[in-house]
């Protein structure tokens, strides 16, 4: 296909998209207007105009995070795009249908009849909307080029040639920063069986880790990797946009019961909501010594968490929660909202906090993980704990060794176990007498053999 016809071909496309979206937007609201007018006295029907029927429903920044999802997750969108434009004219005809048997009358005089249809009517334009959005980026996008891979750190090493597709799909996708749960999902395999394949893999290039390809930085100075869609952090940051966009609507559009004289409470509400719970955090991080540190956004999940702060501050009042106080005024959805803001700052909390500053220590890692294997550890779970004793924080430990939180978790309560110990401290002095270091008394070098012999 020419270049010319591509482009025509691509026109028609998005005049189609802005056609299915004009459709969902007019068709309803002339059925509406039309249903007006036939049911007041002659005369009467030009004091409401046609625009106020048109729908400005939440479904359509809903469409907008559709669309920004769809563009996150564009390699997964793309190759089903005939399945979603075919789902899409499928959810118009029906919310076209719907509206029109709700406004046209169909039901006649049954009240259930009628709200049962009002509802799937609100489902069917809901559905539509998203899928609307979704095909602009399936279908009326045009589809990336294929790229030239990027050069595999593999590629070169000594045992390269000896790894099998599946052992070299792991290690790839490991070594490119995906934890285990995430490779196992990629790939539709077990976790357990990324972490064989791992071993495998490092045993045939002769590493003790994968982490030796990209040696990881750590400590304070440490840059902490790029947020994305799907990544760990990333769904407590899309909340927080979400309520926090509720939360701003409460200056727009709040009751008017509320008299002058309450107008300024009705402003530092949201002032409050958003800012104490960072006054907060910035407080516990100065009694725990860390900081907050500068965390870079990728651009497709800042189009999901602006899409989403849009939808917030169009959603979070159309359906109020009244709530009467004492001084007879009236607050909205907001309120709920900053519930939910505190507890999404609070789970996006570790993967923004990080120490001041981390002496340097020299901890023989290889002899603690070989102590820790010989006391029935794996591999990775030696490593784990090896951190863990190191006082590394659980979203460090997660982006050194390329495994998922609840792995670590895991780890950690099956290695206290075998170990009998409590804490990570325990741990660290069960290394200093086995191994002769001790992190949690800031020793930086082994015990000499006369100072252990002394103990």
């Amino acid at each position: 296909m020419t270049q010319a016809r591509r482009t025509v071909w691509a026109v028609v496309r998005a005049a189609l998209w802005v056609m299915l979206g004009t459709a969902m937007l007019l068709v309803p609201s002339a059925m509406g207007y039309l249903s007006y007018k036939e049911s007041v006295p002659e005369g009467w029907g030009r004091l409401l105009g046609f625009w106020s029927f048109v729908p400005w429903s939440v479904a359509i920044p809903l469409a907008l995070v559709a669309a920004a999802l769809g563009y996150a997750y564009r390699d997964r969108v793309v190759p089903r795009r005939r399945v979603l434009c075919a789902a899409a004219a499928v959810a118009l005809v029906a919310y076209l249908g719907l509206a029109g048997a709700y406004y046209l009358g169909m039901a006649g005089d049954s009240y259930v009849l009628r709200q049962s249809i009002s509802l799937f009517e609100r489902v069917a334009r809901y559905a539509a909307w998203c899928l609307w959005g979704v095909v602009l980026v399936a279908w009326v996008m045009p589809v990336p080029g294929a790229s030239e891979p990027p050069a595999s750190p593999i590629d070169g090493r000594p045992g390269a040639d000896a790894l099998t597709e599946r052992e070299r799909e792991v290690a790839e996708l490991l070594v490119s920063g995906s934890t285990q749960a995430q490779a196992a999902e990629a790939l539709g395999i077990s976790a357990s069986s990324v972490s064989t394949y791992r071993s495998r893999a490092c045993e045939k290039l002769g590493l003790a880790s994968l982490d030796e390809l990209v040696p990881p930085s750590r400590g304070a100075a440490a840059q902490p990797p790029e947020l994305d869609v799907g990544r760990a952090g990333s769904l407590p940051l899309m909340a927080l946009a979400l309520f926090s966009g509720m939360i701003v609507h409460n200056v727009t559009n709040y009751s008017s019961l509320v008299s002058f004289d309450h107008q300024a409470g009705v402003l530092a509400f949201p002032v409050l909501a958003l800012m104490l719970p960072w006054i907060v955090l910035l407080a516990y991080a100065r009694l725990q010594n860390m900081r907050l540190r500068h965390r870079k956004v990728s651009g497709r999940l800042a189009l999901v968490v602006i899409a989403l702060a849009g939808l917030g501050l169009c959603a979070g009042g159309s359906q109020p929660i009244w709530v009467e106080l004492p001084s007879r005024s009236m607050v909205s959805a907001s309120v709920p909202a900053a519930v939910g803001y505190d507890i999404a700052l609070a789970l996006l909390a570790p993967h923004l906090l990080w120490p001041r500053e981390r002496v340097a220590q020299t901890l023989d890692v290889e002899r603690c993980v070989l102590y820790l294997r010989g006391r029935g550890a794996g591999e990775l779970q030696a490593r784990v704990l090896v951190e863990i004793a190191l006082g590394r924080a659980t979203p460090e430990i997660c982006e050194s060794l390329h495994v998922a939180r609840g792995t670590v978790s895991a780890y950690r309560a099956q290695g206290y176990e075998r170990l009998g110990v409590h804490s990570s401290r325990e741990l660290a002095d069960l290394l200093a007498r086995d191994v002769g270091f001790v992190p949690s008394a800031g020793k930086s070098e082994p015990f000499a053999e006369g100072e252990k012999n002394a103990e």
